[in-house]
């Protein structure tokens, strides 16, 4: 199957959808919670199902992240974080310019994560993209942000802290880390997004802890306020939702009768029973990046949607499933298709759902012919 990536207009219904994606996403005063159904922040605090942590970061070329950074952050993800088996920091080399220039950033980060080695014991994963987008890349948001329909990476715009000091911009980082952890959820001292503790990182701005970090003493045990520590410790006697799971780079939420493997700013839905195949992870980051260049892809529906109002906003979205693929006349596996898409065309998540009708849709008008 060669099927098109085509550019449409986005309808008002879209348009609903890009809103809520930025009501989400970041640290708006009044952002929104993350979706109910995409909260993986016990996948990283507990030890089951995964026992290790694997933290790629990325930079594009001309932005530099020092090592204090990433040594200090590994620290704050050691306290609070129980993981038996490690937790790794990877810094890939430095992308090339050239290579993501004029790209959405949700595009670049597809293109250059890697991912935890598929081999071993699954990893729960966390991308950390480090941008500037005075110098190529187009972003949303100019502020540091989390995705919201896939809370497993954080966007990093380092120009939004020209004025500002290297100890600033490293608390802003660990904030964002922070939200990944599932903090601010708590209204009895926040709003639901950032904590009423001036002293606290996890304060709207948390350049304020600067001022009283001298009377609390230094340390990743003090960048956050009693009543957040308490969250956190709170937190980890919950027991993590079956539904959600790691493999490669991708967060997986398990629904009846399909799964939907996202990334930030990508999505697909298949088969439950593809879901469990170990050979796929790498597989589909490959068909992914493929959308990125080519206009055509084989044994995929992709979609990338862009218009000129929402033209910052970008998106991949597919089904995938093999035998369907492999022979588009079998009755059995049509109907497999189909059954998991209707499924899916009341997915909790709304850009999952919209794009399972559109398949659908699609879908059906191919047997016609």
């Amino acid at each position: 199957m060669r099927l098109k990536v085509g550019f449409t207009k986005v309808h008002l219904y879209r348009i609903a959808v890009a809103a809520l994606v930025w009501m989400v996403s970041g640290c708006a005063p009044k952002s929104l919670l993350f979706p109910s159904y995409m909260q993986p922040s016990l996948l990283y605090l507990k030890d089951q199902p995964h026992s290790r942590l694997y933290v790629e970061v990325d930079t594009v070329e001309g932005v530099e992240v020092p090592d204090q950074w990433l040594d200090e952050l590994k620290a704050f993800l050691g306290k609070h974080c129980s993981k038996l088996d490690g937790i790794k920091i990877i810094k890939d080399a430095p992308i090339p310019l050239l290579f993501v220039k004029g790209m959405p950033i949700g595009a670049a980060n597809l293109l250059c994560l890697d991912g935890p080695p598929v081999i071993g014991f699954q990893p729960v994963y966390l991308h950390i993209f480090f941008y500037d987008n005075h110098v190529g890349l187009k972003a949303e948001k100019s502020t540091p942000h989390i995705f919201g329909f896939c809370p497993s990476g954080i966007f990093f715009n380092v120009s939004s802290f020209k004025n500002s000091s290297d100890k600033e911009e490293e608390l802003a980082l660990m904030h964002q880390v922070g939200h990944i952890l599932g903090l601010c959820q708590n209204r009895k001292h926040g709003d639901g997004h950032h904590c009423d503790h001036q002293a606290c990182l996890m304060t709207k701005n948390p350049g304020y802890h600067l001022e009283s970090a001298s009377q609390q003493g230094s340390g990743v045990e003090n960048l956050l306020c009693a009543d957040c520590r308490k969250d956190l410790e709170t937190l980890k006697t919950q027991t993590p939702d079956p539904n959600l799971v790691f493999k490669g780079p991708f967060l997986i939420r398990r629904e009846e009768g399909y799964s939907v493997a996202s990334l930030p700013y990508c999505d697909m839905i298949m088969s439950s029973s593809e879901e469990m195949k170990l050979y796929w992870p790498a597989f589909l980051l490959s068909l992914k990046r493929e959308a990125c260049f080519d206009a055509q892809i084989s044994g995929v529906i992709i979609e990338s949607a862009r218009d000129r109002q929402w033209d910052l906003r970008w998106h991949t979205r597919g089904f995938w499933d093999p035998l369907y693929f492999k022979d588009k006349s079998s009755k059995s596996a049509i109907e497999g298709v189909t059954a998991f898409l209707e499924k899916a065309t009341h997915d909790p998540c709304p850009h999952v759902k919209e794009y399972a009708i559109i398949a659908l849709k699609q879908l059906k008008k191919e047997q016609k012919k």
